[in-house]
């Protein structure tokens, strides 16, 4: 693991706290929507919550990753390798890719049966999982992210029906689509970024997180 060959305290400061930024927002975001979707029932804010729920436990167990790292370098705490980091691949990578379905499902849910794109999302996410746990490998799971948030976006903006409650939501999604790609740069560290770029990637999710939150405020008043 990166983290572990070039351990920085500062950096590994800074990820933390941007892990704990992005753990609290998500939830925030997902019971401060939970009001309106109860008085409108209306299924695009259910997948657009169910998204950040998602993407919430994913960030959770990155958390939850940082801190064991951390405690197997600075406490030398003996943690067997082999299956812990494909195991937490494999949590993370299944929550946040069922996070990015919730997003796409939220702009075609009106065209195609609610049960059959549910189960769809979630054994695609699952097989898409097992694969990085036995590979070992994120990288496959950041492209194929990477090509699942692009059709996001596209059929954010062309699968769409007229109205000021959908424009805003197509705001939301496209926000949240930014947010996540920022996400997947932070996280492929196969190509070290220049000292001080990584950090501007975790500010800028963090101004998303804030401009997400603040729109969802006024929007619910």
């Amino acid at each position: 693991m990166a983290i572990e060959r070039f351990f920085n305290p500062f950096d590994f400061g800074i990820d933390l706290l941007f892990t704990i930024i992005a753990v609290v927002s998500c939830f925030l975001i997902y019971f401060k929507t939970k009001e309106s979707y109860e008085l409108t029932k209306y299924e695009g804010i259910r997948y657009f919550r169910q998204a950040f729920l998602f993407f919430g436990l994913s960030y959770l167990f990155r958390f939850a990753l940082s801190i064991v790292v951390f405690s197997r370098i600075a406490f030398d705490v003996f943690i067997p390798r082999t299956m812990f980091l494909p195991l937490f691949i494999l949590l993370i990578g299944y929550f946040s890719t069922t996070g990015i379905f919730y997003l796409i499902f939220g702009s075609i849910w009106h065209k195609f049966d609610s049960k059959k794109l549910l189960i769809f999302g979630h054994g695609t996410a699952i097989i898409l999982s097992i694969i990085s746990f036995f590979t070992r490998s994120h990288l496959i799971l950041i492209y194929l992210q990477c090509l699942l948030l692009i059709i996001a976006i596209v059929l954010n903006f062309i699968i769409s029906r007229q109205g000021r409650k959908i424009s805003r939501i197509k705001v939301l999604y496209a926000l949240v689509a930014v947010l996540w790609l920022i996400n997947l740069l932070i996280i492929d560290r196969r190509r070290p970024f220049p000292e001080g770029v990584e950090s501007f990637f975790q500010i800028l999710s963090i101004a998303v997180f804030v401009i997400i939150y603040y729109k969802i405020s006024k929007w619910v008043r």
